[in-house]
């Protein structure tokens, strides 16, 4: 579970590129505990011994360009031929090692991905965030997008850091060994003093290095903003061709495609844009990359000449100096040759973490809320002096009070405008601004019937019973009772069952779903509009004798409502606050909190 923060809590500014990192540290670190430690500890360290093997064997084939130079510059044709066979054997270890690192590196990337997929995924979907986080003004721009691309791109890139940088200190610990022994001091005299410069190769590299990683990092500190710019401009590209994806129908028929062409043009300008502000600082940083690039194999040459033309080097002891001198450049420079993967890790990373911070956000807000959940004492619905209000603090729908008990069915009729909407998140525990009580039966469950039923792709049998807990005979026999016999045959047929049933049909279908979930409270939005008035009694009776205990609640004017309701409310709106108008109901008596 995602641990609640306190909003206010949070910095008014982004955080810094090191808190991201701890941050994101803390969200997978769990990763390495619990049910999965066995898991990661077993790629971690099998992936880090290979690492390790895998350098000296790199040491091992750098003493081997010594001998067999050496060899070839004494003419020495048995020592040669020696080191010749003595090749195949350390390729084929060196090939072993690195098909060893491959496999545990990409195993262990996608169980840690998964992990934290996991985890996000948990955190968005459960207690119903995913919704709560739209209403909240706390949800970060396609939260969808992060659980599903930034997480891959904040966790692999990780895995391929630890192996390059465990890699780049044994490399440089080790071949800065051979240039202190190989290459030794060097004899210069300045101004007819001499003097010696002690394992000057050594200090050669160290100080190269120092430069041009110290160069790329001042050139490259805007890098990780742009690419979280771009990033974020991809992300509402790919927002706004889903959105006219999802709402074809009413464009089409609104003939409203010019609005939305302009729509998506202006949203890809601003991300070519954003491209091209990256392309400019990449190509800062490319000066100084392929500059050093072309450099770093000639310095340990010029270097090792004086001392290879004064007889101090054999031919060996310079292609050895020089390959170590390589070696030890790139193991410094190892922020210098990731450091554009490491920025685009810094942006997914952020958004991960922006992610995370919200479900947090979320968690705090709901604890603070005035709306009081309480158990009634006769398992039915009451709602007392409840007034919702929107995030800004403008009421929507004020001073609603009611009393239902079980089994009984009230339509609520009128003027709700955005308070409808309110008051049914309300009822299902989502809407957490303005004041009052909603109490319900303890550990009620509640079931919401919308105009327009979502259905997931998949199977009809997943979407009648998302839990699973009924025989095909039941969900056959349900489906039949709603009036979707035709269905039967195909139940566990996948298809996007939202693109192939009627409004009508999926008001069935939601009509069936409830009577299989046994709800306590069913909540009705005009969830019959697509049915001729005698189909909708016939099946709201249905539903009733499945659940004769349960309060229905029927929102709005859908044909059977008013006639299936055994009590009427009448709302009415003034100065854009929905209030009760009429009612055949009581006030509810004293409220007494007995639990929530």
């Amino acid at each position: 579970m995602l641990k609640a923060v306190d909003p206010n809590t949070v910095p008014a500014g982004p955080p810094s590129d090191w808190q991201v990192t701890k941050s994101f540290a803390r969200l997978t670190g769990g990763f390495w505990r619990g049910g999965t430690a066995g898991r990661a500890w077993l790629w971690s360290l099998t992936l880090a011994s290979a690492i390790i093997l895998s350098v000296f064997a790199n040491v091992t084939v750098n003493r081997w360009n010594g001998w067999f130079f050496d060899a070839l510059e004494k003419k020495d044709g048995e020592s040669a031929l020696i080191a010749m066979a003595v090749f195949p054997v350390l390729v084929l270890i060196a090939a072993g090692l690195g098909v060893i690192i491959l496999i545990s590196r990409e195993t262990f990337q996608v169980h840690w991905r998964a992990y934290v997929t996991g985890k996000l995924a948990d955190g968005w979907i459960g207690e119903r965030r995913f919704y709560r986080l739209g209403l909240s003004g706390y949800e970060p721009a396609n939260p969808e997008y992060r659980i599903a691309d930034d997480v891959r791109w904040a966790t692999e890139p990780v895995v391929d850091f630890a192996i390059g940088l465990l890699s780049a200190v044994i490399t440089a610990i080790t071949f800065i060994g051979i240039l202190w022994s190989i290459g030794g001091s060097l004899s210069v005299e300045a101004h007819g003093v001499p003097f010696e410069i002690p394992a000057y190769m050594v200090l050669a590299a160290i100080i190269y290095a120092v430069l041009v990683s110290g160069l790329i990092t001042w050139v490259g500190r805007p890098l990780p903003r742009l690419i979280a710019a771009r990033n974020e401009g991809e992300a509402r590209l790919r927002f706004s061709l889903m959105r006219i994806r999802d709402h074809g129908e009413t464009i089409a028929l609104s003939r409203a495609e010019t609005g939305e062409r302009r729509a998506v043009a202006a949203t890809y300008d601003t991300l070519v844009t954003r491209w091209l502000a990256m392309i400019r600082q990449r190509g800062r940083l490319t000066w100084i990359t392929n500059g050093s690039g072309a450099l770093v194999p000639v310095v340990p040459l010029l270097l090792a000449a004086p001392k290879y033309l004064s007889g101090e080097m054999s031919l060996g002891d310079v292609v050895q100096v020089a390959a170590a001198f390589v070696a030890v450049q790139n193991a410094f420079n190892w922020v210098l040759d990731n450091f554009m993967r490491i920025a685009e890790w810094l942006a997914s990373a952020r958004r991960v973490d922006e992610l995370a911070v919200a479900l947090g956000a979320i968690e705090a807000g709901a604890a603070e809320s005035d709306i009081a959940v309480l158990a009634s004492e006769d398992g039915g619905l009451r709602l007392d002096e409840l007034t919702l209000t929107d995030r800004d603090g403008r009421t929507l729908l004020a001073d609603v009070s009611t009393a239902l008990p079980a089994g009984a069915t009230l339509h609520v009729a009128g003027e709700l405008g955005h308070g409808k909407a309110a008051l049914i998140q309300a009822v299902a525990g989502l809407w957490p601004w303005g004041h009052g009580a909603v109490a319900l039966p303890d550990g009620a469950r509640i079931a919401v019937l919308p105009q327009h039923l979502h259905l997931s792709e998949g199977s009809l049998r997943a979407a009648l019973d998302p839990i699973g807990g009924h025989s095909d005979d039941e969900a056959d026999a349900v489906l039949r009772h709603y009036g979707l016999s035709g269905l039967v045959p195909q139940i566990d047929l996948a298809r996007d069952w939202d693109k192939a049933l009627t409004t009508g049909d999926r008001q069935r279908l939601a009509l069936a779903r409830a009577e299989l979930a046994k709800p306590d409270i069913l909540v009705l939005d005009e969830a019959t509009s697509g049915l001729e008035i005698e189909a909708a009694l016939e099946l709201l009776s249905r539903l009733r004798v499945a659940r004769p205990q349960a309060v229905m609640l029927l929102i709005g004017q859908s044909p059977g409502f008013s006639e299936a309701a055994d009590h009427h409310l009448t709302m009415r709106r003034a100065g854009g606050v929905a209030r009760i108008a009429a009612s055949d109901m009581p006030r509810p008596a004293t409220w007494v909190e007995v639990g929530g």
